[in-house]
C-alpha cells in the first residue's frame, strides 16, 4: 500500500540535516516470530516510500528494529537499546508482558512510544504523563461494553450478572456493576456462584424471582453451560451475554443449540482498510501513519507535541492503512474496546445487532 498523496504532503524538499530514527520492538524469534516479521516489512515499505519522497521535513528517516522476544526481560533489554539510537518514535511490543515493561523505558527517556496490540491498561495507565498511545482496546473496559449491552436489552431496566468468583470474573463483574450504578437500570443484582457445581437452579430461581430482563455472565465455559441449561429448563428465555473468555469453539456448539439468545464479548481491534491485506503490518503502518500526520499538524517531531496533540479526542486522524482513528486523552484508542458475537457453526462471529 502506497502511502497516500495528503501524508506525503509533510514531507518537504530541503538538505537532509540529521538522521530520524524510527524504532520498531517486535517478536522476531518465538511462536510469534511471524507477526513481528510482518509488521518489521510493512514498516521497513513505508518508510523507505518516505525516504524516497523526500524525507520527513528534509530529513531521511533510518529504522531500527530490535527483537522483544514477546517478554518482559527481552523487551525492557529491547527499549534500552532502542533508547540509546535517540528515536523519536518507537511503535510495536504487541504483547503485553513486553509492552508494560518496556513502557517505562519509553516513559522516563521521553519517548513517543505507539503501542501497538497489548491490551493490558498499565501500558498508558501507569505512565500517564508520558508520551505513550495505544493502537489497541482495553481488557478492563469490558465491564463497560457489558453494561452497555444489559442496558440495551433491559426494557424493563432490571439486569443480573453471574460471576464465578474467579479473579478474572470478580474483577469484570464488578466494573459492570460500577457502570451501571449511572445507568438508567431500577435493578442491577450480582449473583456470584461456585465453579464446577452441575446446577445452579437456586441461582437460576433468584433471576427468574427479579424478572431480569437480560443477564451478563462472567467466567468459563463449563458453569456457563450449565447456567444455560438451567435457564431454559427454568422456562427463562432473557438474552444471555458472556464475558470474552466463553469465545470458544466448544461452548460456540453449546450455544447454537440453546434456546436461550445468547451473545459473547470479543475484543475489538482496528482492521486494515484494504481487504486482504496482513493485519499485523497494516496496524504497524497505521502507527507510523498517526505518526506522519501528527507531524503535519503540530510542524514538529517533537514527542511530547506529538502525543498531545493526538489525545485531542475532538481530532480524527483518517490513516490509509486503517481508516479513522480517535484517541482520548490517557493516550488510549477512543472506540469500542469489545463487540457481541454469536455462534455460527462452531464459530464466534462479530454480530452487527446492538
Amino acid at each position: 500500500m502506497i502511502l497516500c498523496a495528503a501524508l506525503l504532503g509533510l514531507l518537504l524538499p530541503g538538505h537532509a540535516g540529521a538522521e530520524i530514527h524510527i524504532g520498531l520492538a517486535v517478536p522476531l524469534s518465538g511462536r510469534l516470530a511471524a507477526q513481528g516479521l510482518a509488521m518489521q516489512e510493512a514498516l521497513a515499505a513505508a518508510v523507505r516510500e518516505v525516504n524516497a519522497a523526500g524525507g520527513v521535513l528534509g530529513e531521511p528517516l533510518v529504522l531500527d528494529v530490535e527483537d522483544d522476544g514477546c517478554a518482559r526481560a527481552s523487551a525492557e533489554g529491547a527499549a534500552r537499546a532502542l533508547v540509546a539510537r535517540a528515536p523519536l518514535l518507537v511503535i510495536g511490543h504487541p504483547c503485553s508482558s513486553a509492552a508494560t515493561a518496556a513502557a517505562s523505558v519509553y516513559a522516563a527517556a521521553r519517548v513517543l512510544f505507539i503501542a501497538v496490540g497489548p491490551r493490558h491498561p498499565d501500558v498508558t495507565q501507569t505512565n500517564a504523563t508520558a508520551p505513550i498511545l495505544r493502537l489497541a482496546g482495553r481488557d478492563d473496559r469490558q465491564g463497560d461494553a457489558a453494561a452497555r449491552w444489559l442496558v440495551a436489552h433491559a426494557p424493563g431496566r432490571r439486569v443480573a450478572i453471574v460471576q464465578d468468583r474467579t479473579a478474572y470474573a470478580r474483577v469484570i463483574a464488578d466494573r459492570t456493576a460500577a457502570v451501571l450504578k449511572d445507568a438508567p437500570v431500577e435493578l442491577a443484582t450480582v449473583f456470584p456462584i461456585v465453579a464446577g457445581k452441575q446446577s445452579y437452579a437456586e441461582t437460576i430461581a433468584r433471576v427468574g424471582e427479579m424478572h431480569a430482563d437480560a443477564l451478563f455472565f462472567a467466567g468459563y465455559p463449563d458453569e456457563a453451560a450449565v447456567m444455560l441449561a438451567g435457564l431454559a429448563a427454568a422456562g427463562l428465555s432473557l438474552p444471555v451475554l458472556g464475558s470474552d473468555a466463553l469465545a470458544t469453539e466448544e461452548f460456540a456448539l453449546v450455544a447454537a443449540k440453546s434456546k436461550i439468545d445468547v451473545q459473547v464479548l470479543l475484543p475489538a481491534e482496528p482492521l486494515p482498510v484494504q481487504h486482504g491485506a496482513d493485519v499485523s503490518g497494516a496496524r504497524a503502518r497505521g502507527a507510523f501513519e498517526i505518526w506522519l500526520q501528527a507531524v503535519t499538524a503540530t510542524g514538529s517531531t517533537n514527542g511530547e507535541a506529538i502525543a498531545k496533540k493526538v489525545r485531542d479526542p475532538m481530532l480524527d486522524i483518517d490513516t490509509p492503512s486503517l481508516g479513522r482513528l480517535r484517541f482520548d486523552p490517557a493516550g488510549d484508542l477512543a472506540a469500542d474496546a469489545f463487540v457481541t458475537s454469536s455462534a455460527r457453526a462452531g464459530a464466534w462471529l462479530v454480530d452487527r445487532r446492538p
